[in-house]
Order: C-alpha cells, then structure tokens, then sequence
C-alpha cells in the first residue's frame, strides 16, 4: 500500500476553499466513480483501490490518500495530478 499526504495553504478561506474541494470531489465521482461525503470540514473520499479524506482549514489544505497495491503503482502519477488540482483550485 502507498500513502500520499500533501499540505497547502491558501488565502481563500473556509467556505471558498470548501466549495472548491467539492468541485475536486464532484469530478473524482464523475471521473473516477469515487464515493464522498463531509464530515465537518474533512471531505471523505473511497473507491476500489483507494481512499481518503481532504481536511480544509481557513487557511490549509490537507490531502491524505491511501492507495491499493494496483494504484501504488502509479503513486507518483497520481501525486502530481493531485499537485496540479490544489495548484488550480487553490489559487485566489
């Protein structure tokens, strides 16, 4: 098994950063049929072969990912993926 954990701050604040994170949550379930639901301010995150939850703060980002042997193969792949994700929906 493979783990990601990737911290980012940002400006935009609670609500904004929230809203943003479940446009992320919204196409992981469009593009990759994951399930979610919140949990407070922690968005929670599973399908075959991976899960995990994205902690927002007013001002962090915490995104941790644990992978299935078969998507830890591609462990750096999907990191960068995720990288460019927060880059874009993070930025004010």
């Amino acid at each position: 098994m493979a783990n990601i954990h990737i911290e980012r701050q940002h400006t935009l604040g609670l609500e904004t950063a929230k809203t943003q994170m479940e446009t992320v949550a919204q196409n992981l379930k469009r593009d990759l049929q994951a399930d979610y639901h919140w949990k407070g301010n922690t968005l929670v995150f599973k399908r075959t072969g991976a899960s995990g939850a994205i902690d927002v703060s007013e001002g962090n980002v915490v995104v941790d990912v644990k992978l299935g042997m078969a998507l830890g193969l591609m462990k750096g792949k999907i990191e960068d993926g995720i990288n460019r994700n927060l880059d874009k929906m993070l930025t004010a």
